[in-house]
């Protein structure tokens, strides 16, 4: 993950906690709230990049109604020197954050920066996994199950590689057990029928008889 998007969502906890302790100041607020709060990611990108439950949060320890503790931060809020524009309190109290575009214009810098490198990280550092993935059965034909699992598995590996784990693929080669000596009888069997004729080597009923 970029620093840039640690370093916002450090900037907007820390852009409610100021605004809260001026308002407490101020007395707009009766005090400086010391409860936790969320701050999520909109799914509808019209309320916002950022948005916090804070007032709401705040509304039982400040007895107070969970919209004017928003209006409060909101009018205490500072966003120089941070990559939010704009702030706005909406519904029955949520505080909506909106990115400059500085913040966009940092991010291709820094994705520029560190080309292909960009977006790893070591969260599964010092952890080994092995994807297992495809192992066609090679007594039958291909299909697009095969297929899929390969694109699926190499893309999964991938993925956990960037992520920092050490990363094993494994494509499993069944080869071996009953049904391969299955297989090998049947074409044993039709190897032999070739030269001598269907009628003069029979095929076993739980061998591969073919489509």
């Amino acid at each position: 993950m970029s620093y840039i998007v640690n370093k916002v969502q450090d900037d907007l906890k820390k852009i409610i906690a100021d605004a809260a302790a001026k308002a407490a100041e101020n007395g707009t607020l009766a005090a400086e709230p010391t409860g936790a709060f969320n701050v999520e990611i909109p799914a509808d990108r019209a309320n916002g990049d950022f948005s916090t439950n804070a007032a709401m949060a705040w509304a039982r320890e400040l007895r107070n109604a969970p919209r004017k503790i928003a209006d409060a931060i909101v009018a205490e809020a500072n966003l120089d020197g941070t990559y939010f524009d704009r702030i706005e309190v909406a519904g029955p109290g949520f505080i909506n954050f909106y990115l400059g575009d500085r913040y966009y214009a940092d991010i291709l810098k820094d994705i520029r920066a560190k080309g292909k490198n960009y977006g790893r990280s070591d969260y599964g550092k010092g952890k080994k996994i092995n994807v297992e993935f495809v192992s066609a059965n090679p007594t039958g034909p291909m299909h697009m199950g095969n297929a899929r699992g390969g694109a699926l598995g190499d893309c999964l590996a991938a993925v956990l590689d960037c992520a920092g784990y050490e990363v094993s693929r494994e494509f499993y080669i069944n080869d071996a057990g009953n049904q391969i000596d299955k297989f090998a009888l049947s074409l044993d069997v039709r190897y032999q029928q070739i030269y001598k004729g269907e009628d003069a080597v029979e095929l076993p009923e739980d061998s591969y008889h073919g489509e």
